[in-house]
């Protein structure tokens, strides 16, 4: 017995059907998999069948002997089934054809957009200027280290702030009246972050503070009011250009494929026609 997921079958009948029509006389120069009813199913459909699919799963599915029996079953079951809809004219369904133009051109699109890529893949010099013109807008980044309280109403944050002025042990206090969960219980402490990462106005208040410097006001977000200490400061490091050289190729990559779509579409006469 074999076994296949509907999704599968869906797939290969979309794939299949639209390269490799089904119904053609049996050619005895070609090697074939299977024959059914006098129909051939060439091996060269099911290589490439099998090629999509080992492709698809990532590594999961592994080639084989019971993998190439399974599917060569699938296979068969579907030019049998195939075989039943033609008996029954359902290749004449305006559904159908519909369906089946739209699996030609999806199709055909695939194999345009392989070709594509091979001819706009950004070069070495590209790739270069791109990472410094990407280093350059960035700038030099900044993290910041710090800790805060969170409380609801600004009275309660201006009584904390007065007890932090007057010599109050930070993390004793968060501990105890603090409204954030994520962090109360490890003495208010964030994590190192960008400013930018922070809600706002977090983010800005942190930027203005010195080393070992609170806010003199309670920084007021949706979440409540906050005092906050900064900690410490460090630079981020830009990336160099080879751990970063994939992500730039494929954006350029993709930049390129746009630029070339929209070139085809200023140059193609298009008319909209509304449905009346």
């Amino acid at each position: 017995m074999y076994s296949a997921k509907p999704a599968l079958l869906l797939a290969l009948v979309a794939t299949c059907l639209a390269l490799f029509p089904a119904g053609y006389a049996a050619d005895t120069k070609q090697k074939n998999a299977a024959v059914v009813n006098g129909v051939p199913i060439p091996q060269a459909r099911m290589d490439f069948v099998a090629k999509a699919q080992l492709a698809q799963s990532q590594g999961q599915q592994q080639d084989g002997p019971e993998f190439r029996e399974n599917l060569r079953e699938i296979m068969i079951t579907r030019e049998i089934l195939y075989q039943e809809a033609l008996k029954r004219k359902l290749d004449k369904n305006p559904d159908y054809q519909m369906q089946l133009d739209l699996a030609k051109q999806q199709i055909i699109l695939g194999v345009l957009f392989e070709d594509i890529n091979k001819k706009i893949q950004p070069s070495d010099a590209d790739v270069a200027k791109e990472y410094e013109r990407v280093k350059i807008q960035q700038g030099e980044s900044k993290q910041y280290k710090a800790r805060h309280i969170l409380v609801k109403e600004e009275a309660e944050a201006k009584q904390v702030l007065a007890d932090l002025q007057s010599g109050g042990d930070f993390a004793k206090i968060a501990a105890e009246k603090s409204a954030d969960p994520g962090s109360k219980d490890n003495g208010g402490q964030l994590e190192w972050s960008e400013a930018e990462a922070f809600v706002q106005p977090f983010g800005e208040a942190l930027k203005a503070l010195k080393k070992g410097e609170l806010t003199k006001e309670p920084v007021k977000t949706d979440y409540g009011f906050h005092i906050i200490e900064l900690q410490d400061v460090r630079a981020v490091n830009f990336p160099p250009l080879e751990q970063v050289k994939p992500q730039i190729q494929q954006s350029l990559a993709n930049k390129a494929r746009e630029d070339y779509i929209a070139t085809l579409r200023t140059k193609a006469k298009i008319q909209k026609i509304d449905p009346k």
